[in-house]
C-alpha cells in the first residue's frame, strides 16, 4: 500500500479536488460518530463502576486518541448521550457504588476487598480488550464505506487501489488500521470488479483463437 504521488494529485481537476475534500470531511465526521457510539457503549457497560467522563477517558485511552480528536469524540459522545435521553439511567447505575465499606476494616474483610478489587481489575481489563476489538471493527466498516466513495470519485483518474491508498493517506490512521481497511476495501471491490476482468480476459482469448476468416 504505497502513498499516492503528490504530483499526481496536483494534476487532478479543481472540481474533483474539492469533491475529494468534501468526501474527506464527511469521512472524518463519520469517524468521530463511530468513536462516540463505541465510547457510549463502553459508558453503559462501566456505568455501575464509574461516571461518564471517566468511562469515556478509558475509551480514549484504549483507542489511543488524544488532542483535538479526543476532545471531539468526548463532545460528540456527550451530545449523543443527551439525545438518547439516558443520563438518569446511567446516574442511577452509578449510585450503586463499589467503594470501600466498613465491613472491610477487619483483616478478613480487607483480604476480601483486595481479592474483589483484583477480580474487578481483571474483569475490566477483559472488557477493555473486547471493547477495543469491537471498536476497531466498527471503524473498519466506516472507513471501507468512505474509501469506496473515493474510488467512485476517482473512477476515471485512478485505479481502485490508488484511490483507497489516497483515502487512507488523507485520513492519517495508524498503520495497522490502514492495512486492515485497505485489505477489506479491495476485497469488497473484488466482488464486483473481478467478474468484469475475467469476462474481459475471456473475450480477448476468444478473439485471439478465432483468427482470420
Amino acid at each position: 500500500m504505497a502513498s499516492p504521488n503528490p504530483i499526481w494529485l496536483t494534476r487532478l481537476p479543481p472540481d474533483l479536488r474539492r469533491r475529494l475534500d468534501l468526501a474527506e470531511a464527511t469521512a472524518r465526521e463519520a469517524r468521530t460518530e463511530s468513536h462516540a457510539n463505541q465510547a457510549l457503549d463502553l459508558v453503559a457497560i462501566l456505568a455501575p463502576r464509574m461516571p461518564f467522563d471517566e468511562a469515556v477517558e478509558r475509551y480514549l485511552e484504549i483507542m489511543n486518541l488524544d488532542g483535538e480528536e479526543a476532545e471531539m469524540v468526548h463532545t460528540r459522545a456527550l451530545k449523543l448521550l443527551s439525545e438518547r435521553e439516558i443520563p438518569s439511567e446511567l446516574a442511577r447505575e452509578r449510585r450503586r457504588g463499589s467503594g470501600f465499606r466498613w465491613q472491610y476494616v477487619t483483616p478478613v474483610g480487607a483480604f476480601r476487598y483486595i481479592r474483589r478489587q483484583r477480580r474487578r481489575s481483571a474483569e475490566e481489563e477483559l472488557w477493555m480488550e473486547l471493547a477495543a476489538a469491537r471498536a476497531e471493527e466498527a471503524l473498519a466498516r466506516t472507513h471501507v464505506d468512505h474509501a469506496r466513495a473515493f474510488v467512485d470519485l476517482l473512477e476515471t483518474e485512478a485505479d481502485p487501489s490508488r484511490a483507497v491508498s489516497l483515502y487512507l493517506d488523507r485520513m492519517n490512521e495508524p498503520e495497522s488500521r490502514s492495512r486492515s481497511v485497505y485489505q477489506r476495501a479491495l476485497a469488497e471491490l473484488a466482488e464486483t470488479l473481478l467478474p468484469r476482468l475475467l469476462a474481459y480476459a475471456g473475450d480477448e482469448d476468444e478473439g485471439g483463437e478465432a483468427g482470420p476468416a
